[in-house]
C-alpha cells in the first residue's frame, strides 16, 4: 500500500501522513498522553498502567470506533510516529460502548459527555513526544483535523480539555479555538485535576 507523505520545510526528516494500522502501539501511548490521565483514570480496573497502551494498541488496529487508526493523522520522524491526532465527529460517541467501564469513574466524567457539541467534528486528543515539542508538530496536526472538518461540511469544530492543562489550552488558542463551555467535574483522589474541563471551540470554518 502506498501512503502519501507531506514533508514540511523546516523538518527535514519530518513528515505527516494518515495513520495505518501498523501504528496502533505508538497511536495508543499517544493517545494516552493526550488523555492527560483519562485513560488510566478509566481503564485501571482493566489493565495495569504499564499494559494499558497494549489493551488500547488492540481495540485501535481493530479499526471500529472513534479511537480508531482510520481516524488519526501522524508526524513521523526517521519513520518513527512521534505525533498524532485523533478527530471524528462527535456524535460517534454516542455509540462508544461503556457498560464494560466502571460506571462511578463515568459518572464523575459524565458531565464532559454532557457538555459535549453533538453537530460538531471532534478532536478526540492530540499529543506529540516531549523530545519533538514546540516545533510546530501539534499546530500542523490540528491544522490537518480543521481541514477533515471543512471536508466534511462542519461549520464547528470543537476539543475538550483540563482546564488546569495550560499548554495544551495555548495550544488550541493558538489555532483560534475558544472557551465554549466551562464543565464542572467533581474531585477524585485518583483523577488529578482541578479546576474542571473545558470545551474550546473553533466556530468560523467555511467551505471551498
Amino acid at each position: 500500500m502506498h501512503t502519501k507523505q507531506l514533508y514540511v520545510e523546516g523538518m527535514q526528516n519530518q513528515a505527516f501522513r494518515a495513520a495505518l494500522p501498523g501504528d496502533a502501539y505508538a497511536l495508543a501511548e499517544l493517545a494516552i498522553t493526550a488523555g492527560d490521565g483519562m485513560y488510566e483514570f478509566l481503564l485501571q480496573e482493566m489493565a495495569p498502567k504499564e499494559m494499558l497502551a497494549g489493551l488500547m494498541a488492540r481495540s485501535i488496529k481493530q479499526g471500529n470506533g472513534g479511537l480508531s487508526w482510520r481516524n488519526c493523522f501522524v508526524a513521523v520522524d526517521q519513520g518513527v510516529v512521534i505525533g498524532m491526532i485523533n478527530a471524528f465527529p462527535a456524535e460517534w460517541l454516542h455509540e462508544e460502548e461503556q457498560d464494560i467501564l466502571p460506571q462511578d469513574r463515568v459518572q464523575v466524567l459524565g458531565p464532559i459527555d454532557q457538555a459535549q457539541d453533538w453537530e460538531s467534528f471532534l478532536v478526540n486528543g492530540v499529543a506529540v513526544q516531549a523530545s519533538h515539542r514546540r516545533q510546530g508538530i501539534g499546530n500542523r496536526l490540528i491544522e490537518w483535523s480543521v481541514e477533515q472538518a471543512r471536508v466534511r461540511r462542519f461549520s464547528r469544530i470543537t476539543s475538550t480539555v483540563w482546564e488546569d492543562n495550560v499548554a495544551a489550552r495555548s495550544l488550541f488558542e493558538r489555532q483560534k479555538f475558544r472557551v465554549q463551555t466551562r464543565i464542572e467535574v467533581d474531585r477524585h483522589p485518583e483523577l488529578s485535576h482541578t479546576g474542571g474541563s473545558l470545551l474550546m471551540v473553533r466556530d468560523d470554518l467555511t467551505f471551498g
